[in-house]
């Protein structure tokens, strides 16, 4: 039989996230895999940025007609289905979830790869 796998402390999960938002690498192992975690301030600025413009009416009218062009999965989805999309992923940036914003992500390229004959149902 294997060793018991320790549980990670709060305080060590509560710095290695802090050094994640500074930019700095942490290591932690996950089920004895060492995962390495990094978010560049960069990217975090840029996250932030963009929840606070989609707080914002009019920025997120905008939105429908951006999405193809950062998603070119997106392009084949009708009007009405990309307004659908936009609200939601509108709403899962402005929550700063990004699990929730994946799952947005995931579920409408599966849709739009549907769409245009690339998978199957």
């Amino acid at each position: 039989m294997g060793q018991p796998t320790p549980e990670l402390s709060a305080d060590t999960l509560v710095s290695a996230i802090e050094n994640a938002r500074r930019g700095v690498v942490t290591h932690i192992t996950v089920k004895g895999e060492r995962v390495a975690a990094l978010v560049s301030r960069s990217t975090l600025a840029m996250s932030r940025l963009l929840a606070a413009m989609l707080a914002s009416e009019t920025a997120a009218s905008a939105l429908p007609a951006a999405l193809p062009t950062a998603f070119p999965w997106s392009s084949s989805p009708p009007d009405d289905h990309l307004k659908a999309f936009a609200g939601e992923l509108r709403e899962a940036v402005v929550a700063e979830s990004p699990e929730r914003i994946g799952r947005v992500l995931f579920d409408w390229q599966s849709v739009a790869e549907v769409r245009a004959g690339e998978r199957s149902t």
